[in-house]
């Protein structure tokens, strides 16, 4: 009797591919769908990201800049912390490091912890490490930044929930749009997977959490991307364009 292989081809898919075209998020205001968008524009030194979020339910909108260099190849997305902290309540640090005009030989350096942003001081006091003057500073002059302890389930641009997410009894299941679960789907499916790529450990697949990939947990983790897809068809339907494995007998 036949047996029908899945395979899938790994052809180097990485974790930053799949943010596009969007993300797909839950609004921080009514819980509904919203969408972070990006737009590039490039020059000779110089790459411009422009970021968005738009919720078609009660219409909250949000966007940033962002500016990096064309030699830049690995662009860490969580550094953006400041940029969305009105609706965040989580766990916050704040960072100091100023020059001391004093001496002019030593620094202002302090880092510390708070519980929620709402507990940060709007003034905070620091001493220089060479000549122990004591300074004052304002929320102006030191950088706040979030600390997400587990990023799963979190957008890396703006740092709000993934709305494609489900709990199964082996931890969380989370993609970024239609096309990162189409992707992951047929991954799941599989049973020869191979990899055509050479940048090894740094593709999304390889990073992939050993549970999600044993073929142990592969039924579990079909019916809940199942749940997904019946997610996604009631707000879109799902296209599947490019086959992502091909069906082989032996």
């Amino acid at each position: 009797m036949n047996k029908m292989i899945l395979r899938f081809l790994d052809t180097g898919v990485t974790s930053s591919s799949l943010l596009q075209p969007e993300i797909w998020v839950c609004c921080p205001q009514c819980q509904q769908l919203a969408k972070i968008t990006q737009q590039t524009e490039q020059n000779q030194q110089h790459i411009q990201e422009y970021f968005s979020v738009l919720c078609h339910t009660c219409f909250y909108r949000k966007s940033f800049k962002h500016t990096r260099s064309i030699g830049y190849s690995h662009v860490s997305y969580y550094s953006h912390t400041e940029q969305n902290l009105e609706h965040w309540r989580g766990e916050c640090e704040i960072n100091l490091r100023q020059k001391c005009l004093k001496c002019q030989k030593g620094k202002f350096i302090l880092q510390r912890r708070y519980v929620r942003r709402s507990s940060i001081p709007f003034y905070i006091q620091a001493e220089c490490n060479f000549c122990r003057v004591i300074q004052q500073f304002d929320q102006g002059q030191f950088q706040i930044k979030k600390l997400i302890s587990n990023p799963t389930g979190i957008d890396p641009i703006f740092h709000y929930e993934l709305f494609l997410s489900v709990a199964v009894a082996q931890g969380q299941i989370c993609v970024y749009n239609p096309q990162h679960l189409q992707i992951l789907t047929a991954y799941i499916q599989a049973n020869l997977r191979q990899r055509t790529c050479t940048n090894y450990n740094r593709g999304y697949f390889s990073r992939l959490p050993a549970w999600i990939k044993s073929a142990r947990h592969r039924k579990d983790i079909l019916k809940a991307l199942l749940r997904l897809e019946q997610m996604v068809s009631t707000l879109q339907p799902l296209h599947y364009s490019t086959p992502y494995y091909s069906e082989k007998r032996s």
